[in-house]
């Protein structure tokens, strides 16, 4: 177990951290997928008793990591809305955030719940569906390519002795899966393919299971 683990991947060296990032040093750039900023209030609208303050949880992990790591670019590989851009709370929370932050750069790769995001005015670069950057292929969903990080799956796994469901990271030859950013969303158990590794975030540990480790998955 560490407080990260650094994996080979296309060439490049990434660090996969406890709180659902990758971080890559070369680049000096932070990586997360699925952020689904303002799901809360969507659930509070439609008459779901669903807490508050989600959003703004959100964005405090994301300044710890950026006082930790001090990258330059933050890249969200979809869905950073999770549909309708014009919650009161979660956009008050976020320009706040925004203005303390006006240095870094924000590219999001668009996700299928990123429909109004072009028009959000959230100060941030939106770049399409994929970006290639060097050897790695920055996308929302899974791409049948090499050096393609991407998330959408939500991967989880149960493990032995340890109450409910971890967030984890999927690796394969062509393919790293990052788990959702946001803690205020659904995951899917994850059965690893012999090819696949499963790094599982425990909170402030990286848990690196063997290659193969079957888990099971949930129906969809």
């Amino acid at each position: 177990m560490a407080d990260r683990v650094a994996i080979g991947f296309a060439g490049e060296t990434l660090q996969l951290l406890p709180d659902r990032a990758v971080y890559w040093p070369t680049q000096r750039s932070l990586l997360i997928a699925d952020l689904h900023l303002g799901k809360g209030d969507i659930f509070r609208d439609a008459g779901l008793a669903v807490p508050s303050g989600g959003t703004q949880h959100d964005l405090q992990r994301i300044e710890r990591l950026l006082h930790a790591h001090a990258p330059l670019t933050l890249y969200v590989l979809g869905d950073l809305l999770h549909g309708d851009d014009r919650g009161a709370h979660w956009r008050a929370h976020w320009q706040a955030w925004r203005e303390a932050h006006a240095a870094l750069r924000i590219v999001v790769i668009a996700g299928n719940h990123d429909h109004r995001l072009a028009v959000a005015g959230l100060a941030l670069e939106v770049v399409g569906t994929a970006l290639r950057l060097g050897p790695l292929l920055l996308s929302h969903e899974p791409l049948a390519s090499d050096g393609v990080i991407c998330g959408h799956l939500h991967p989880v796994v149960r493990l032995p002795r340890v109450p409910g469901r971890q967030p984890a990271f999927v690796l394969s030859p062509m393919q790293l899966i990052l788990p959702a950013f946001s803690r205020f969303t659904g995951g899917h158990e994850w059965t690893a393919q012999p090819e696949q590794q499963l790094f599982v975030c425990t909170g402030d540990q990286v848990i690196a299971l063997p290659p193969g480790t079957p888990r099971e998955r949930s129906r969809r």
